[in-house]
């Protein structure tokens, strides 16, 4: 038997809520040319259970594939799926949103016809699903079809959208892709320019194929300390160079939005740590240098222009 073309990667904790409507979603598309790897990332609820039984009464069954692991972060899971995807291609999916109607018969016929490296889609977001009819369609690019893996990745970076179901890619474009283990905010922003960059062949499928849901536990920042400690090293690495291909556009774009972050977040602390205080002057220096450059809206510079004043106000006597 063939291989599949294409494996949808879903990663799941404690989904219970939102498991069924996505599986729904999903299982009316399956073809035999799709294979959908759920990974348990140790989830205390009854995921495990709805999952299983809603497998057991697929008539889609032999395309699923269920994994378990100790609960270890979404990126671990996610990498987890990558290993035991079957598809030619590689795509992602958050348990908490929705396939919208024709994602599999619109990628699978792209990956049929066109052969891309890198297939990067478009979405609508939505709280409830009756919002999704009336919901405004969200693309990455102003134009459908092939563009320069340098020009796509500039854009991404200017827009600052790394969700990574946004993206479907070919596994031998990027056999070694997987995302950062033990990072736990931003871990696809750190991941995904490493994908682009091994890719030739972007298509952009100008469609509005994924629903992502916007709740509570989506739109709050559970920002634990070591994931801020994280970004900083990220910022740093970037500084110095960290992808050398990159466009020095892109690159300075990635390190203002990380900036926005990171002070938004130190502003809502007591104390500052040694490493933001021995950033701000970079920032400040780096924001003034960009300010008339595109890509990074007037809001957010002016932001982060004024939480680098307060910092230092605040924290630097």
């Amino acid at each position: 038997m063939p291989p599949p073309l294409l494996s949808l990667v879903v990663p799941f904790f404690n989904a219970e809520t939102w498991l069924l409507p996505l599986l729904q979603s999903i299982d009316q598309q399956l073809t035999p040319e799709v294979q959908l790897v759920l990974v348990a990332d140790g989830p205390t609820d009854g995921s495990v259970a709805l999952v299983q039984g809603f497998m057991e009464h697929s008539e889609h069954r032999p395309c699923y594939l269920l994994l378990q692991q100790a609960n270890a972060g979404v990126s671990v899971a996610r990498n987890l799926g990558i290993k035991h995807a079957a598809g030619l291609y590689i795509g992602f999916v958050d348990a908490d949103d929705l396939l919208l109607p024709g994602y599999v018969a619109q990628v699978l016929a792209v990956i049929r016809h066109h052969k891309p490296d890198l297939i990067e889609l478009g979405y609508k977001r939505f709280q409830q699903p009756t919002q999704l009819s009336n919901a405004k369609a969200r693309f990455l690019h102003r134009r459908a079809g092939f563009l320069p893996a340098r020009q796509a990745l500039a854009q991404v970076a200017s827009i600052n959208q790394w969700f990574p179901w946004l993206r479907i890619y070919r596994r031998q474009a990027a056999a070694y892709f997987q995302f950062p283990p033990d990072v736990g905010y931003c871990e696809d922003m750190m991941a995904l320019p490493a994908l682009y960059l091994a890719c030739q062949r972007i298509y952009h499928l100008r469609l509005p194929l994924y629903g992502y849901r916007e709740h509570q536990a989506s739109l709050s920042f559970q920002v634990k300390e070591h994931h801020k400690l994280q970004l900083q090293r990220f910022f740093s690495q970037l500084q110095d160079g960290l992808y050398p291909e990159l466009s020095s556009k892109a690159q300075q774009l990635m390190l203002l939005h990380l900036a926005y972050w990171l002070y938004n977040w130190q502003l809502q602390q007591a104390e500052p740590d040694s490493h933001t205080q021995a950033l701000a002057w970079q920032v400040q220096q780096l924001a003034r240098r960009l300010w008339w450059r595109s890509g990074f809206s007037w809001r957010k510079k002016w932001h982060l222009w004024h939480s680098v004043a307060l910092f230092r106000q605040r924290f630097q006597h």
